[in-house]
């Protein structure tokens, strides 16, 4: 008989920290029957009962406490992974494109300047073109 009675009371000390911990953890709208700091209580004072009792009785479970009335507020649901958020996905795309306009303006605007700067200096001054350019008179230069 004192064979059996060391594992359960290992098993009977484990169901209990594992309720006391539970019910601290538990939110307050997720708590049924009794008021959280109750059921904290019970676990302490009678402890095997009070965490069995916290077990079947004291807390919503799975589905069902889920979506019940009174089951507090709703939670979004989100995905598990960036790969799985749509949202995410567009974002990521809008960022790739106003990257990829961003790169060829700058690559336009680096070939401008490129060209601006092969270009000879030309003020449009009179007379300081080529041999072609019309004089402020109307004639051709014929030297």
């Amino acid at each position: 008989m004192p064979r059996f009675l060391i594992p359960l009371g290992i098993i009977a000390a484990g169901i209990i920290i594992y309720a006391l911990i539970e019910s601290l953890m538990t939110p307050r709208h997720q708590v049924r029957a009794m008021p959280k700091a109750v059921w904290i209580v019970l676990i302490v004072l009678v402890p095997l009962i009070g965490a069995l009792l916290w077990l079947f009785l004291g807390r919503r479970r799975g589905a069902a406490g889920a979506g019940g009335p009174g089951a507090g507020p709703a939670r979004p649901v989100r995905p598990q992974s960036p790969d799985d958020d749509a949202a995410f996905l567009r974002q990521l795309d809008v960022q790739r494109k106003q990257q990829s306009r961003q790169a060829e303006l700058d690559r336009r605007e680096a070939e401008l300047k490129a060209r601006e700067a092969r270009k000879p200096k030309d003020n449009g001054a009179p007379g300081s073109g080529g041999p072609n350019t019309p004089k402020p008179d109307g004639g051709a230069d014929q030297s």
